[in-house]
């Protein structure tokens, strides 16, 4: 979330404050003419104001704000469940005006989607994956929403108050009656052990490696194999000798 100074420990000389923001209220009224409907700014904690915003109205709202009153910087996006519904929450910085604004968008619980704003602030494409991997909120027109906190097999979006964690399996604990040139040469499998398997995973026809696989090992193995090859066919005597 955006930081932003608390009302309580502004300086007398910083009550301008309020006097921006009447300002950015009054610049934000032709905003009605995009949603149809007037827009009502709210004073949020910290001195910025906030509006809500029909999803459907959403990036011809943002480009009004990004052209027009100089918003050119996407902070940061979230996802709040409040359990009847979604939000995505959108925090806009103006340089030039130096001053904060919050967008609010209502959505479906059962189906949560949103346009992307990547079109009006490309620092968006990021912010609504990691949005999407959370909370399972879709963002139409995206060029690439896929995970990208988590494993693409991953089942649920963790920051859902619906989101059950899979129960840890308890298994016995291991036993150091094993001689130990066994256990390092891997001959000895203990009975009920559970055995981690790294594995490839993919996004659509495109394969990947797991990430925690470090790519530099793959790549000295690779080089090793390349190696070992060539040295067995140094071994091998010419044709015709």
């Amino acid at each position: 979330m955006d930081l932003v100074p608390r009302s309580k420990s502004l300086s007398p000389a910083a009550s301008g404050y309020r006097d921006e923001n009447a300002a950015l209220a009054r610049d934000l009224a032709p905003i009605a003419q995009i949603t149809g409907k007037g827009v009502v700014p709210k004073s949020m904690k910290g001195d910025y104001l906030g509006i809500e915003v029909d999803r459907s109205n959403l990036v011809a709202v943002c480009r009004f704000l990004r052209d027009q009153l100089g918003f050119d910087m996407l902070s940061c996006i979230s996802g709040v469940d409040m359990l009847d519904h979604l939000e995505t929450v959108y925090h806009l910085r103006s340089l030039t005006r130096k001053q904060l604004l919050q967008i609010k968008v209502r959505l479906d619980h059962e189906k949560p989607e949103v346009e992307s704003v990547v079109s009006v602030w490309p620092t968006a494409n990021w912010l609504e994956r990691e949005t999407y991997d959370m909370y399972g909120i879709k963002f139409s027109g995206h060029p690439d929403l896929r995970r990208m906190l988590l494993d693409d097999d991953f089942e649920g979006y963790p920051l859902l108050k619906s989101f059950h964690q899979v129960p840890t399996t308890v298994k016995s604990p291991a036993t150091t009656q094993v001689d130990p040139n066994m256990a390092v040469s891997g001959q000895f499998q203990q009975k009920g052990m559970e055995h981690v398997v790294q594995k490839k995973v993919g996004q659509g026809r495109e394969e990947r490696l797991h990430p925690g696989t470090p790519t530099f090992g793959h790549a000295f193995e690779g080089y090793e194999e390349e190696a070992s090859r060539d040295d067995s066919q140094k071994d091998k005597p010419a044709p015709g000798r």
